[in-house]
């Protein structure tokens, strides 16, 4: 008899862990069909990438360079990174801000770079909503990419600027 319960009880209990598998690839199947590539390319914005100077500035910079794979992955509807993913999202915001590398860093930079953080966090909270609408996932979309084009165009900007030898007249 005791040996009837103890196979209950396992089947019970894997029964529940699949049940949670399987909601959890519900869940990322729901969201990639509500946002799909296309949606994401019909967005209207000005999207601005890091010019040749500047990449060779920031070469080293790691998370920029993660932070631009998820940029990526986002513009072809990939949203799972900021699926229940809490701790490593606020481990990249961290560590963008704190290594910002010395040649471009400067408070103009720092505060494009906390927009980011600040769309990141407000995307993976519209994620991870139970049931979130399509247009709330577009609009936060949005909003992350037009922030990482605004991070890149001050950057190049910062860069050009720093680059003119204006001589002034005496």
């Amino acid at each position: 008899m005791k040996n009837i319960f103890l196979i209950l009880v396992l089947c019970l209990v894997s029964c529940q862990e699949t049940k949670t598998e399987t909601d959890q690839v519900q869940t990322d199947n729901l969201l990639s069909e509500l946002v799909t590539k296309e949606d994401i390319i019909a967005l209207k914005y000005t999207d601005f990438i890091a010019d040749a100077n500047v990449e060779k500035i920031i070469s080293g910079w790691a998370k920029y360079r993660e932070l631009n794979t998820i940029i990526l992955d986002v513009k072809s509807g990939n949203l799972s990174f900021f699926k229940s993913n809490e701790e490593i999202v606020a481990a990249l915001n961290k560590d963008l801000k704190t290594t910002i590398p010395e040649a471009i860093n400067s408070p103009l930079i720092l505060s494009r770079v906390i927009a980011v953080e600040t769309k990141i966090y407000k995307l993976e909270g519209v994620v991870n909503l139970t049931t979130p609408t399509k247009e709330s996932l577009l609009e936060s979309v949005k909003e992350l990419l037009v922030a990482f084009s605004n991070l890149n165009l001050q950057m190049n900007k910062k860069v050009e600027k720093e680059s003119q030898k204006i001589v002034k007249p005496y």
